[in-house]
This record gives C-alpha cells, structure tokens and sequence, in this order.
C-alpha cells in the first residue's frame, strides 16, 4: 500500500535531478512527476533530447557509433 506512493516521489526527485542536470524547468518536471509517476519517464527523455538537439543545433549529431 505505501510501495505506490514512495515508488511516485522517488521518480519526482529523480526527474527533479535529472532535470536540473540537463538544464530544464526543473520544479515543472518535478510537479508533472508527482501526478503521473513513472508514466512520465518517456516523455521526460524526448523532451530532454530535443532540448539538447535545440541547444546544439541540428548538423549536430547526437548518436555517434
């Protein structure tokens, strides 16, 4: 009964951490989190990698092999 709810703020604080890192709104991040809890993930990394290709620009390649 408690797992939900801890398990929900840990991937606050992890997007809130994350976010910060990358430079992204981080308290938005962090309240989007509370309510949607690990369905955000997804989201969460297309938003950081576009925001990254933006930061870039777009010559720049991403995902070198």
């Amino acid at each position: 009964m408690l797992l939900v709810p801890v398990l929900w703020l840990m991937v606050a604080v992890g997007v809130y951490i994350a976010a910060l890192r990358s430079g992204m709104q981080a308290m938005r991040w962090a309240l989007a989190a509370i309510f949607t809890g690990p369905l955000l993930l997804p989201l969460f990394n297309s938003h950081k990698r576009l925001a990254l290709r933006r930061a870039r620009g777009r010559s720049y390649g991403l995902f070198r092999p």
